[in-house]
């Protein structure tokens, strides 16, 4: 299953393929920023449903475990995308939490003794 995903182009280069569908722009690209250490990475659109993640070792290929890094990239994809729609979700509960949360320290501003 995940080698329909996972696709070799080349001995030093991999393709991954995302659904629009389910991954969000701002997920695909968070999701790549933390693999920029290790590789280059381009993102382009494959077909009107499908985007690909296309990796190339920066360094050796023989010192970078390529497949690894893709497997990594497919979770934290999942990550970024549940993160994402969590926040679409909750956002407005954390906000009323934090709003909350700070709501006294305005009320003793005028007590508060600053030098």
């Amino acid at each position: 299953m995940i080698k329909d995903i996972i696709i070799k182009i080349e001995d030093n280069k991999l393709l991954i393929v995302l659904k629009k569908e389910l991954y969000e722009k701002d997920a695909v690209f968070s999701a790549a920023y933390k693999f920029t250490d290790k590789c280059v990475i381009l993102i382009e659109p494959i077909d009107p449903f499908s985007i690909g993640v296309y990796f190339k070792p920066k360094s050796d290929p023989k010192d970078v475990d390529l497949e690894k890094i893709a497997e990594d990239y497919c979770n934290e994809v999942l990550d970024q995308q549940i993160r994402l729609d969590l926040e679409k979700r909750y956002g407005n509960i954390r906000e009323l939490i934090v709003r909350h949360a700070f709501l006294p320290i305005s009320n003793l501003k005028d007590k508060i003794e600053i030098e």
